[in-house]
């Protein structure tokens, strides 16, 4: 399946590349590099987890932004390569305010802006660090979407040469490729949960 964006209305103008540099922006860097992680604040989680999961999700530490990446995601911790995110994902949800996580169950963004679905973007284990997958969630953490937008770019290009991330998402929408979407108008309605259950030395370096 082709990529799918959904959108909130606030963005309908907006292109992709400067939505992601927005958002980028205002996340923040988790300075989440060895020797610097933070239990219970840099270092996001897994559900199920500890260090696998369906979802990883993580909060900004100096603004309510978040993301929740879906999919069949693997941290390595201290088996080689350490300190290694591989994988596949399907989504990434990107917003505000993360809720769920650990034992409050599935992530969830109280206020999701833009979600990115059908990605199949993957990276095995052997690729340590330089797999597509631990470059696009570590460049996240770091306020760096530069991997992401690369990712998005060559999957809009796939479907159609005129369509990258320079195009806005109400243009993707009349390429067929984006729709508004209404959930997000309601989703103040999910509970927030709080800062979700930390797994332990999780230390994705660059």
């Amino acid at each position: 399946m082709s990529i799918s964006i959904s959108y909130s209305t606030a963005y309908a103008a907006n292109t992709v590349a400067e939505y992601l540099s927005d958002w980028s922006a205002y996340f923040g860097d988790l300075n989440h590099r060895e020797g610097s992680v933070k239990e219970g604040s840099n270092t996001g989680g897994f559900n199920p987890g500890p260090f696998d999961g369906t979802q990883y999700g993580v909060s900004s530490t100096v603004s309510n932004a978040a993301v929740v990446a879906n999919g069949d995601l693997h941290y390595t911790l201290f088996n080689p390569p350490s300190h290694t995110l591989w994988g596949s994902i399907d989504s990434l949800d990107l917003g505000t305010v993360l809720t769920g996580g650990a034992a409050g169950g599935s992530y969830a963004l109280a206020e999701q802006e833009v979600s990115f679905a059908n990605l199949g973007l993957s990276s095995l284990q052997a690729e340590g660090r330089d797999g597509q997958v631990h470059k696009i969630i570590y460049g996240l953490m770091s306020g760096d979407s530069s991997a992401l937008a690369s990712a998005i770019d060559s999957l809009l290009k796939d479907i159609d040469p005129s369509l990258s991330i320079n195009s806005t998402f109400d243009q993707l929408a009349a390429a067929g490729v984006a729709h508004v979407d209404s959930a997000a108008v309601a989703a103040s309605d999910v509970a927030l949960v709080g800062v979700q259950d930390v797994p332990q030395d999780f230390a994705l370096a660059a």
